[in-house]
């Protein structure tokens, strides 16, 4: 195959791929605001007004929080604002007052002790969030679930080449490439993982919306922080949801 026809195949390809995840964009997500009515219209009215967080396992008025059983595998919970917030672009999160919803996913982590019916350590527990164009709900929403085993030994593995700064991981995950950080410590208030994430994007002039964002634990307590950045053409919507496993096998 000659050269020209070889870079005809590959516009082909492009564009379909191009056409291909706009209409799922456009028309493949169904209701977006689903999670949304759920939280606006079920759990919090009915916390306020008869002290029941249901269809809601828990409601947090003050602390301006939801915690919601995802029905997607059954150790696997969301948590969400009680106010509408899009997403990890919102500008909202980047402020000194925003709740550090990382931090409280992390607190409700005991629910999935309960859901799995053992306790399960730290290191197996991970926090995620999509980026704008690898996810169906415009909630934010944290997922909370297990790390699938293949990720937890791939971060030991890993983890003394991963620094206080974003650096990419050398090897794929799950097929797609991640940067890293550990944290200084443990408290996920102090060190916000959205404002971390966002501090760097800034700072390589890209934009927040395109980076999925996880959380997890070193088997030695360390918190690791990973991203990955949406591309298309690698197939790679930035979901950092995928290095969960939502059953906990």
């Amino acid at each position: 195959m000659d050269k020209l026809r070889r870079r005809k195949l590959v516009w082909i390809v492009c564009i379909v791929i191009l056409v291909v995840f706009a209409l799922y964009y456009i028309f493949g997500r169904g209701d977006t605001n689903a999670l949304w009515k759920v939280v606006s219209e079920q759990c919090v009215p009915n916390q306020e007004q008869n002290n029941e967080p249901a269809p809601c396992l828990k409601v947090e008025i003050n602390d301006r929080y939801v915690l919601f059983k995802d029905s997607k595998g059954p150790v696997h919970d969301l948590v969400m604002p009680t106010y509408k917030l899009s997403g990890i672009e919102s500008a909202e999160l980047q402020l000194d007052s925003a709740p550090p919803f990382f931090a409280y996913a992390w607190k409700e982590r005991q629910h999935l002790d309960d859901e799995a019916g053992r306790p399960l350590p730290d290191s197996k527990i991970s926090l995620a969030v999509n980026s704008k164009y690898g996810r169906s709900q415009d909630q934010l929403h944290i997922h909370l679930s297990c790390l699938k085993d293949n990720v937890s030994s791939l971060l030991e593995k890993e983890g003394e080449d991963i620094s206080s700064e974003w650096k990419p991981i050398q090897q794929k995950i799950e097929g797609h490439e991640y940067i890293a950080r550990k944290l200084n410590g443990t408290d996920l208030e102090k060190e916000d993982p959205f404002k971390l994430l966002n501090a760097y994007v800034e700072s390589i002039n890209d934009k927040i919306d395109k980076y999925g964002l996880a959380v997890s634990f070193l088997q030695d307590g360390t918190v690791v922080a990973l991203a990955t950045r949406f591309d298309l053409f690698s197939l790679n919507l930035g979901s950092a949801g995928e290095i969960q496993d939502y059953s906990c096998h």
